[in-house]
């Protein structure tokens, strides 16, 4: 249920904290995160294009972003408040996605936690990513 859960319920219940859940638009070759193309699955975007979807609920889990340094090629998200667990520290954030405001989280390294009002780049894990229909919800094979 954790690896591959069967819809958005399940995605963003298991899992603590719960996997960030945020519907973006088809593009060539994937689907449109902030400045950033995610590369997904051809058989997936056939089978959403073949409903006539134009979006899809894109699925990372904290863990599943890289930080990069700059902008280039990530997608930039304002600190609100960080988590600090021990070993684990999560920073939850705001993300322009499109027209509107998202709020990610993401894992940080808890020796070097960013502040309240900074900005983090980031980069979800291609491999690592959960594609499900914006209009059921359900898990889209890729």
């Amino acid at each position: 249920m954790y690896e591959k859960p069967a819809n958005v319920f399940v995605a963003g219940f298991i899992g603590s904290p719960s996997m960030n859940l945020i519907e973006v638009p088809i593009v060539d070759g994937g689907v449109q995160l902030d400045g950033l193309v995610v590369p997904v699955a051809r058989k997936a975007l056939d089978l959403a294009a073949s409903g006539g979807a134009k979006t899809l609920t894109l699925g990372v889990r904290p863990e599943s972003f890289d930080l990069v340094g700059d902008a280039e090629g990530a997608i930039a998200m304002e600190v609100h408040l960080v988590e600090e667990l021990g070993a684990d520290a999560f920073a939850y954030t705001s993300a322009e996605v499109g027209d509107h405001t998202v709020d990610l989280i993401v894992r940080v390294d808890a020796r070097a936690v960013p502040m309240k009002g900074d900005t983090l780049y980031a980069k979800p894990h291609g491999h690592e990513t959960h594609l499900f229909s914006a209009s059921t919800g359900e898990r889209l094979e890729g």
